[in-house]
């Protein structure tokens, strides 16, 4: 018996795994803005073309602007809206600095740029936000 045990241990660890699914995470920002976001901090997911046409409709851009908004496949791909809040001063904006698929749970890790200390900036009240496309989960979690 001892001389099929290491027999039986290659077969052990040579086991077979099963193939990595590949999930989708890739997404592409296509169009942000420090002015005409929300007042508070908060995100806006739109998972089909009727509310996408209805949003950017609200946002009351100029003509020229439309082109940035393609149009999207809502069988593979989400938009999401990130909202940084309304600051009091220029120098501020949100961005996606990365997306994970794991399991149908979509992670967003946003990042969010404030000016430095003593940085001279404008005098206006901003209300930052970006648009994204993002890969359709079950589930989206954003930190």
């Amino acid at each position: 018996m001892i001389k099929f045990l290491p027999l039986i241990l290659l077969f052990i660890s040579c086991s077979t795994s099963s193939p990595k699914q590949v999930v989708d995470s890739s997404f592409s920002v296509i169009f942000r803005s420090e002015m005409g976001g929300a007042e508070k901090p908060s995100h806006l997911l739109i998972q089909n073309n009727e509310s996408y046409i209805q949003f950017i409709e609200s946002l009351k851009l100029d003509e020229s602007q439309y082109a940035n908004f393609l149009k999207v496949d809502f069988k593979k791909k989400d938009v999401l809206v990130l909202y940084q809040g309304q600051k009091t001063s220029g120098g501020y904006s949100i961005d996606i600095e990365s997306v994970v698929n794991e399991n149908s749970t979509i992670l967003v890790k946003k990042k969010e740029i404030q000016p430095k200390a003593g940085e001279i900036t404008t005098t206006v009240i901003t209300s930052p936000y970006c648009i994204a496309l993002i890969p359709k989960g079950k589930k989206i979690i954003i930190e």
